[in-house]
């Protein structure tokens, strides 16, 4: 019986020892995939920034080259990391990327390191599709409506739905285009040139190369931003890392109000410097205005959200361009010019892969 109990330990030892290397075995995948994720997305945010960068010199194909170097140095690659090449005739940037990681527990099992090999490209695109337009929608599903009376738009407008026009006195001077249907109501409508039907256009994202700008020479803010009664000097770029409440400030230079969340307009003769300009830009939110006697001289561009103006005379010495657009009231004009796009950047950059 006793023989029999020492063959019982012998096993369970045998067993036990089995185990801890399987746990092993396991706790050493667990942290080494670890790490292999964390390396990756590293790997990817430093090969997408050097795209981004190297983007916005093209055509220049050796300028293109020295700003992908330099930005994956600035990210703690060397560029022996990087292969960099051409498409799309030099118009399109491809970097990929080969980094080893070297394991820590997965050397007991005789696995050393693995090698991880991404691809960013990145091309240079010139402003035009929606801001063409003096008011531009870009929802595929909500249409573009105006309600009320007293509207007047210098320029074309275009929404990729239906147009609804609500009211009396109400002027387009250019195109009015819908990818969908046009319908007008009321009298002496000034709205001469219609295009049901036409072509559903692209929302352009201007976030890479506006956050870039606003983060290397901006007035950066995190969390949400009031401003009162105050100048806003836009010649730097102001950055908010949240919403933004504007309430009776007057806006000097030639730039853009950055917002990831909201922008709010509150209270009445809102102005510009003569001749400056301004893109009020809401990345992931929505833009308001509300009150009466709103002047703007630039471009009011949520590219996710809605563009909703409330009030009787207000004015947009620029372009409207949202993912939605909604006007409710009397009253308001936008005129869309040869120098309101000056606070934007004559081409962007985007990511394709």
């Amino acid at each position: 019986m006793f023989k029999a109990l020492r063959n019982n330990k012998g096993s369970a030892m045998i067993i036990y020892v089995c185990m801890f290397v399987v746990m092993l075995g396991m706790a050493a995948v667990a942290v080494d995939t670890g790490t292999v994720a964390v390396a990756k997305q590293r790997l990817q945010t430093a090969v997408d920034a050097a795209a981004l960068a190297a983007a916005q010199e093209l055509p220049d194909t050796s300028a293109a080259v020295s700003a992908a170097n330099r930005y994956v140095a600035l990210n703690g690659l060397s560029p022996s990391d990087i292969t960099v090449s051409f498409e799309n005739s030099g118009k399109t940037i491809v970097i990929h990327a080969i980094r080893k990681v070297d394991y820590t527990f997965a050397k007991i099992l005789g696995i050393t390191s693995t090698n991880l090999g991404l691809t960013a490209k990145a091309a240079c695109a010139q402003l035009g599709g929606a801001f063409n337009y003096a008011v531009f929608s870009g929802s595929q599903t909500s249409s573009l409506s105006l309600n009320g009376s007293s509207y007047t738009i210098t320029g074309s407008t275009h929404t990729n739905y239906n147009f609804f026009a609500n009211g009396s006195k109400n002027t387009i001077t250019g195109a009015c285009e819908a990818a969908g249907t046009i319908t007008v109501h009321g009298s002496a409508s000034g709205i001469a040139t219609r295009i049901p039907g036409a072509q559903i256009i692209s929302m352009p994202d201007l976030s890479d190369t506006i956050r870039q700008q606003a983060e290397a020479a901006g007035q950066i803010y995190v969390g949400d931003k009031t401003f009162n009664g105050s100048s806003i000097d836009l010649s730097s770029p102001v950055y908010v890392d949240g919403n933004i409440t504007i309430n009776g400030s007057k806006f000097t230079g030639v730039g853009f109000l950055f917002a990831t969340g909201n922008i709010t307009f509150n209270g009445s003769s809102l102005k510009m410097s003569t001749g400056d300009s301004v893109c009020i830009y809401s990345q992931n939110g929505n833009i308001r205005m509300n009150g009466s006697g709103a002047q703007i001289d630039g471009i009011l561009y949520a590219p996710g959200g809605a563009v909703t103006m409330n009030g009787s005379n207000q004015t947009v010495h620029g372009r409207v361009i949202a993912e939605t657009v909604n006007m409710n009231g009397s009253g308001i004009t936008i005129t869309a010019s040869t120098t309101d796009m000056n606070c934007l950047p004559s081409s962007y950059v985007k990511l394709i892969q």
